[in-house]
């Protein structure tokens, strides 16, 4: 199993959950969690990651990394404002960078992921209720809504399976054991229960 501890640039960047879950593009100070567990701010790391690298377009990353007492390792990506399909782009781009750049410096693979790593987004369900995207709405295509996320998530809790946002499912199985697209409340049950 991988520790976390072991690698120096992970120990330089510690933080709270609270502090990564900041909305940098609010004029006002917007935290997506109150929780102070400990966390690598995965952003930090990927600006050490990259300097001296000289690179024509810089990477993307994840805001927070999780290790958990049982070793689980959980990436954290926090989004205050509506997911249109251009942030659904970005987002899915971020999560790769953050996947090359935590194999290289780990130089695991990710079969490894696969078997020691989940993925959370956490995201705003008022912002995504109240943003229909025109374009969608112009081509006449469903949107997504709160009110069907509420709906396949309940009808997923009775088939045993999670229902999962924004087609973050593909990397279920792929690049994460786990993949979870939880609202802010679903996000504090579910880190009470990474703690018990």
């Amino acid at each position: 199993m991988l520790e976390l501890g072991q690698y120096s640039i992970f120990g330089k960047y510690t933080t709270t959950m609270k502090e990564t879950s900041l909305d940098g593009n609010n004029e006002q100070k917007e935290y997506m969690t109150d929780s102070l567990c400990e966390v690598i701010n995965f952003d930090q790391v990927k600006e050490e990651y990259v300097r001296g690298l000289s690179l024509s377009e810089l990477p993307k990353s994840n805001d927070a990394l999780l290790e958990t007492k049982q070793g689980l390792l959980v990436f954290v990506e926090f989004k205050n404002g509506y997911m249109d399909r251009s942030k659904q782009f970005a987002l899915r781009k971020k999560i790769y960078d953050s996947v090359l750049i935590f194999c290289d410096i780990t130089s695991c693979k990710v079969s490894d992921l696969r078997k020691n790593m989940e993925y959370v987004l956490v995201y705003n369900e008022v912002a995504n209720e109240a943003n229909p995207d025109p374009e969608l709405r112009q081509k006449h295509e469903v949107q997504p809504s709160s009110s069907f996320d509420l709906f396949a998530k309940t009808i997923g809790g009775y088939a045993g399976e999670e229902y999962i946002c924004f087609g973050l499912n593909l990397f279920q199985n792929y690049c994460f054991k786990r993949v979870h697209t939880f609202t802010k409340q679903e996000f504090e049950t579910y880190l009470s229960e990474l703690q018990s």
